[in-house]
Order: C-alpha cells, then structure tokens, then sequence
C-alpha cells in the first residue's frame, strides 16, 4: 500500500470518530445542528486533503534545457520561460543551473517541459531517470579521432584477429595497426564514412600494447593515435597436418610460419610407392583424423589416397575437420566429377595466370634510416601464380581473393567442418618480398576459418566499460568475482530486475585489464578512462542516450501537470475549523433548557 493510499485511510478513520463523538454529544439538539456538524466534520476532512495532497493544475510553459559534456553553447538558443541546466561535465554557460545529476533536474523542475539534452548525451548514473521521460536530444558534433572499435577481448596466440572501427575527419586518410614494437602489422585505407578494417597475427601470450595510428589523406604525419592494449592467451594450438606429393618452397615457408605461430604442425611427404616423409607418418585412419582440427593437401597427395582414403576424409570433415585441397594442376574429368559431389564446380578458365592480393602493395616497415627501408618502401606488390582454374559452389563463400576481385580460393560447409580449394601456389613470395605480415595475415585467415571449432564459449564481459562509471557483468553466480588490475575484488550489486539475465552492476576505478573468474574459468577485458579514448567514450554515451530518447519533438511545448499551491486550501481549513469551532459552543439549535421555550 502507497503513502497515498495509507493517508486517505487514516484521514477517513479520523472523520468517522469525528462525525461518531459529534453524534453522540449532540443527541437531544436539533436536527438541522447536527447535520451541519456532521458535514462540517466532512468539509474538514476534504480541506486537510486538499493540504496534504494539493489538486494538479497545468504546468507553466518552458522546456527544460540539459547541458551534458561537448554540448555547442555558442549554438545554444533558449526561449523566454525556458530552464537551462548543467550536468557534471557540461561547458560553462552563463546562466545555467548546475545540477549533480538527472533525478535533481526534475525534481526542482517539475513543471518544464519538453525535456531537452544537448551534447554527448547521458551518463551511466542518469539513464535509468531518463527511460520512459520521452526527452528529445541533439547530439554534438564527434570528435575527429577514433569513434567506433570492434576488437577481441582476447586473442589466441598465432592466429589471426581482425579489427574493425571508424575515425571521423579522416576520409580519404589511412589507418595503421603497430605491434609492441612499434612495426607496422597492417594498413588500410579509410573510406567515405571512416571506417577501416585491419588484420593482425597474435604474438606471444600475455598483455600488450598495439597502437592505432592514423594520418589525413596526403599528409605523411600521423594525425592521431590510440593505444590498443590487446591480451593473448596460449590457448589450444590448432592441430594441422600438412599433405604434400614432394617438398616445395611453399610447404617450407608454410612451416616456418606456423611453427613459429605456436600451431602443432605435421607434414607428410607421400612420394608414391608406399614411401611417406615426413615428421607425422601416421596413417589416416578415421581415429586420427578425430586428432586434427585441420588437414591441407595437394592435388597429388589427394589422388594417392585413392577413393578410400578421400572418402575417408570427407567424412571426418563431415564430423568437424577442416579440409583444404590445394590445386596445383588441373583436374581430369574423373577429378572433377569427385569434386562436384563435394559440392564444387571447377572448370578450366582464360584468365592471367599472375595476380596480385590486396593489402600488399606497402612492404613491411623496415628500420628506419636504412637504405633496406627506403627500398623495400617502394617495392611493387609480389606477382604470385595461381591455377587458372574457375572455382565455383552453390554455397560457397569465398577464402581468398586477388586485387581485382578474382576468387582464388572458395569454401563451403560440409556437416559440421568446411572444404575449401585453392588454387594460389606461391604465396611464400609475400614473405620473400618483406610482406610478412601479410603473409601470416593470409593463412592465418584461412586456418580459421576451416578449422574445427574447439572450445567453451567466452564468459559474458562488458564490450566498452570506462572507470567511475557504472557497468554490468550478466550470467553472475555465487562464484562469480571480478578482479581489478590491482589485484583487488570489486564488489558485484545484483539486479533482481533482470531476472534470469542475472546482471550485476559494478563500478571499477582502475583503468586496465580485470579479470572475470567463475570458479576455475577466466575472462579478461579492458577497462579505459574516458580521457584515454574521448571519441569512443562520447560515442557510446551518444548512441545509449539517443536509444533511450522519446519520440517527442524537441518543439513540443505542453507542460506537465504540476502540484497547485497549499495555502489557500490551509486558509479555508482554518477558517472552517474556527467557524465549526464556535458554532459547536454556541446556543444556536440546542435544545431550551428544563424545556422552557
């Protein structure tokens, strides 16, 4: 039961006792007097009513005018009646009423109406006052630095991660991705809007500091800049076997990054006649496949497994490993026919046996000051070969494509793994020509996306959290703690609200890396300072404000009912009390005394 709701009781029993003592210390008067006393005793009632609860009359007009951080002063036009406020962190404006949060403004504020927010929006600790207030809001102009990242929490050391974002003012400009080290990892151009999206190779397990940097297009100093700290973990090593007819430059580089990417790589050498090389000989029975997230073998390897030994394969791909078959020649007609009951379409094709892949027309970064750096500056992209060969299925998708857009290599699902061909047969040139990256960028893509799935799904951990501001962690049990880069445990607030969501609210004041830990399982993500990444912190404010704004126009301009004043309804209270009050001790419509007149 409301405060309301226990008043109107209390004040309905306190009548009736009223209206109970009148009737029983005025029997034997008249009947007129009693009935006024009795409705005196309900005017009463009605009038401490009205004091208590004072009836609803409309609002004045005005909006109320909510200054967040960046909001444009200087563009700042106000109409006569409106209220201008300031909420922490909004520019200085003259006149403005600073208020410590949301919940204040309308609480002094009652009456103003329409709500509008200008600049970056709400915080954390005033959203939950603005869902269902049907504000409007008119966002400021971004930074001109990095708005939007989509990055991994964590990354598997050796394998390939892909970042993605946005920079405004840079259109035309373009985007690096350094290692630790300072060395270029990738560069993209940023298009119309500012996006870009970037590849890299995880290093060594553990924490570290990758960096963005950005310049204006034809400009070659760098416009700005971001860390980018990144976390690897050791993870499972893909498990790859590696079938070849013989030994070629290309299985050497092949190896040479993978071992040195962390993967657990075997090769094996079948050079026909029963004789197999290699430092996995084991034969391919359907066990060891079981063992393996990815095998990648060339055509002649392919035709010495025979039609067991394929459909051996293609069965444990159907189970989840991951297949591709490189095609150094083309394939007879009987090959081609296996081939489309696996799903592809390969015919012969009149195109340039030479191509070029995109992103590799800039050679590594080189030390600076060398004479190795300013020459490689200027290399052309690599040339490298590829069968002329037309790769096509009804639910493929393509794993690799040349600077023009030829598809070079093509996957499709197969049950639960995948099957690609590819037709490109030196890649090592990349590495050759000082595109490591780029090379490592090139299979590290293609391993991922054909190898097994393995592994538990990630804990649930917030995309974007920022320190003195509220965040919420979902999925929490009793075991659930969260560790800050301190090495301190955060204290979790459950919501009830959320049900089976099961959300707690939290908030950090360490910037860096914390730690999620259920029981024995671990997730770890990035907590910033606002002040480190301004853009992307004005950005989401901007987008969490903007869903939560009403579709009220910002013009509208009828105001909320407010409560009327108390003190004529406190004047009448009195003058009917001390009206009652006499006439209660006065001899008008008493009963005459011993009966006389």
């Amino acid at each position: 039961m409301n405060e309301l709701a226990l008043m109107a009781w209390a004040l309905a029993a306190i009548t009736a006792v009223a209206m109970l003592r009148v009737a029983i210390s005025s029997r034997g008067e008249r009947t007129w007097r009693r009935a006024l006393l009795g409705a005196g005793q309900i005017a009463l009632a009605a009038l401490l009513w009205c004091v208590l609860v004072p009836p609803s009359q409309p609002g004045r007009s005005g909006a109320l005018v909510l200054l967040t951080e960046g909001a444009d002063t200087d563009a700042l036009e106000s109409a006569p009646g409106d209220r201008v406020l300031s909420l922490p962190g909004a520019p200085a404006f003259e006149g403005a009423e600073p208020v410590p949060d949301l919940g204040t403004a309308l609480r002094r504020h009652p009456d103003a109406r329409p709500v509008r927010v200008l600049g970056h929006g709400l915080a954390a600790r005033d959203r939950d006052a603005a869902r269902g207030l049907g504000f409007g809001f008119v966002p400021a102009p971004l930074p001109e630095t990095l708005v939007a990242l989509s990055r991994p929490d964590t990354i598997v050391r050796g394998r390939r991660f892909e970042l993605a974002g946005r920079i405004t003012g840079h259109a035309g400009g373009e985007v690096e991705l350094l290692d630790p080290a300072g060395e270029r990892i990738d560069r993209a151009a940023l298009d119309a809007a500012g996006g870009f999206r970037l590849t890299g190779v995880a290093g060594p397990a553990g924490a570290a500091d990758y960096r963005l940097q950005w310049r204006r297009e034809g400009d070659d100093d760098d416009a700005g800049g971001i860390a980018l700290p990144l976390r690897a973990t050791e993870g499972a090593p893909l498990r790859v076997l590696v079938l070849a007819g013989g030994a070629s430059p290309e299985l050497k580089y092949l190896r040479r990054w993978a071992l040195d990417g962390g993967l657990a790589l075997g090769s094996q050498l079948r050079l026909g006649a029963g004789i197999v090389l290699g430092d996995d000989r084991a034969a391919l029975t359907a066990a060891r496949l079981a063992e393996l997230d990815l095998v990648v073998i060339d055509e002649r390897a392919w035709r010495a497994l025979g039609a067991g030994g394929q459909a051996t394969l293609r069965d444990a791909v159907r189970d989840g490993l991951g297949l591709m078959l490189r095609l150094g020649d083309d394939p007879n007609a009987a090959e081609r026919r296996v081939l489309a009951d696996w799903g592809f379409t390969v015919t012969p094709a009149d195109v340039p046996r030479g191509l070029r892949l995109p992103g590799t027309a800039q050679a590594d970064a080189a030390t600076p000051g060398t004479d190795d750096a300013e020459a490689r500056a200027t290399d052309a992209a690599p040339l490298l070969s590829r069968r002329p060969l037309q790769l096509a299925a009804a639910d493929g998708a393509p794993l690799a494509t040349g600077d023009q857009g030829e598809v070079v290599g093509l996957w499709r699902p197969e049950g639960r793994g995948r099957i690609a061909l590819w037709t490109l047969s030196d890649t090592f040139r990349l590495a050759l020509a000082g595109r490591q990256a780029a090379y490592g960028s090139l299979w590290s893509q293609a391993f991922g996306t054909l190898a097994r799935a393995r592994g538990e799904p990630a804990m649930a951990v917030p995309a974007q959290a920022w320190t003195e501001e509220r965040s919420a962690l979902c999925g929490v049990t009793d075991d659930t703690r969260l560790i800050d880069p301190a090495g301190e445990t955060i204290a979790l607030a459950p919501d009830p609200a959320t049900g089976a969501a099961a959300c707690a609210a939290f908030w950090p004041t360490r910037a860096g890396w914390h730690l999620r830990r259920d029981g024995e399982r671990e997730q770890a993500f990035l907590v910033r300072a606002p002040a480190e990444a301004p853009g992307l912190h004005a950005a989401q404010r901007q987008q969490e404000t903007a869903a939560l704004a009403g579709r009220a126009a910002a013009g509208e301009s009828t105001p909320a009912p407010v409560p009327g004043p108390r003190w004529p309804w406190v004047l009448a209270w009195l003058l009917l009390a001390g009206g009652l009050w006499w006439f209660e001790r006065s001899r008008r419509g008493r009963a005459p005394p011993n009966g006389v007149g």
